[in-house]
Parts: structure tokens; sequence; C-alpha cells
């Protein structure tokens, strides 16, 4: 099982994307961000969305698969 937590992202939300397969938790996360934090996202430059993708990457490529990761440093 693969979760990332929006929280975990930096955006003040409790949605959490779940699932058995990468790419439909990063689909649903980047679904989620694009319909609930349009605004946010709106603000960010290029390298600040790769940034977002790189730190969903990074929770989801941990074995537990349990988002709980610190991003305070990323």
């Amino acid at each position: 099982m693969k979760i990332v937590k929006c929280g975990d992202l930096g955006f003040k939300c409790n949605f959490m994307a779940a699932g058995n397969k990468l790419e439909e938790v990063e689909k649903a996360m980047f679904d989620h961000i694009e319909k609930e934090h349009k605004e946010e996202l709106d603000k960010m430059t290029e390298d600040d969305i790769n940034h977002l993708k790189h730190r969903v990457s990074t929770l989801l490529g941990r074995s537990c698969g349990c988002g709980a990761l610190h991003t305070d440093n990323l």
C-alpha cells in the first residue's frame, strides 16, 4: 500500500491519497492538488512544481509507504 498525505507536501489539508500502484497514488494526489489547491498551485514556479513532484516521489518511495517523512528540510 502506498500513501501520501497532502499535509506532508506543505498544504494545510487532511487529504490522503492511497493505492497499491505508485502511478495511481501520484495521479490521485495531483488531481486533488489541481482541484483543491489551484490558487496555491497557480502561484508556484515551474521549479516549485518540480520540487513538489520530487517530494511526492520521495514519500511514495519509502518502503513502508506510510508517507511519514519529515519534509521540513527538503
